[in-house]
């Protein structure tokens, strides 16, 4: 069912070009409200969204769905597959308590497995190939993943600065946040890594990157994320587990593609740049 959500989302916004204006109004209510859906009427939905509940009855109708009913259902089915907090989850792992480690790893082991299988499925490859060609295409490309999203910004900048010498790893140290935005443009892309709860800073880097009209590329766990609001690609990327934390896994498995697919396509120069990285390393000793 969860997929069935993400699916209903994205048809209805691929959609929105077939709809009549006042389906359009609804259907964007929609998109930045889906939670709203979940849980409210028919009713109540088209009065927040300033139109009729008939034109919600048409919209559900064009989008290929019996009525209103059939078209919540999957977003009532979102709402209960909700994850809780941090400190119920870490109490729900503890309650488990060790005698029952190995049912817990087994469980870890396949949710991860289905993390990646669904980042970085078949369905994904399009808009992963679409993100890559930008990143590729840019000027300069800003990697951005704060809080327990850092180790997967930084996975994709050390992997890319090896190859290309076009990046940078924006970081909070110092204060100098805002700082590192300076000079940006049309011609660059911002890749970021976030998910909920979804840090302050990540959306105020977004927005202003956004007013900037660099292009933003969205690592993010909704179509719907305040992080996806102002991308020009957002990768579905799962981070499920039975532990207390999100796993990252499913975004390391979306970098390492985004990766392999630049340097599927990338120029001599690019090869020039790592056999230069490998000797200054190699001469430097910094592997054992």
């Amino acid at each position: 069912m969860a997929s069935q959500y993400v699916s209903v989302l994205q048809h209805l916004n691929d959609s929105l070009d077939t709809l009549s204006p006042q389906q359009q109004r609804a259907a964007h209510y929609v998109l930045n409200h889906p939670q709203e859906v979940g849980l409210q009427s028919m009713r109540a939905v088209a009065t927040a969204a300033r139109v009729t509940p008939a034109t919600i009855s048409r919209m559900c109708r064009t989008l290929g769905f019996k009525n209103y009913q059939s078209f919540k259902a999957p977003f009532v089915q979102s709402l209960r597959n909700t994850g809780p907090g941090y400190v119920s989850q870490f109490k729900n792992v503890q309650e488990r308590g060790a005698e029952h480690a190995s049912d817990l790893y087994a469980e870890l082991r396949t949710q991860d497995i289905a993390n990646v299988e669904h980042s970085i499925s078949d369905a994904n490859f399009p808009v992963l190939f679409d993100a890559a060609e930008t990143i590729r295409t840019s000027r300069r490309v800003y990697v951005l993943g704060l809080r327990g999203c850092y180790s997967a910004a930084f996975y994709f900048h050390y992997a890319y600065q090896l190859f290309r010498d076009n990046s940078r790893l924006v970081e909070s140290h110092a204060g100098m946040f805002a700082d590192q935005f300076r000079g940006m443009s049309s011609d660059d892309c911002m890749l970021v890594i976030s998910f909920d709860p979804y840090t302050k800073m990540t959306i105020d880097a977004i927005e202003y990157a956004a007013s900037a009209k660099v292009k933003v590329i969205a690592v993010t766990d909704k179509l719907v994320s305040p992080v996806a609001r102002s991308a020009v690609h957002t990768i579905l990327t799962f981070n499920k587990s039975p532990s207390f934390y999100q796993s990252l896994t499913g975004a390391l498995a979306v970098n390492h593609a985004l990766i392999t697919l630049l340097v599927a396509n990338t120029g001599s120069n690019s090869m020039q740049l790592l056999e230069e990285a490998e000797k200054q390393l190699s001469g430097s000793s910094a592997y054992w």
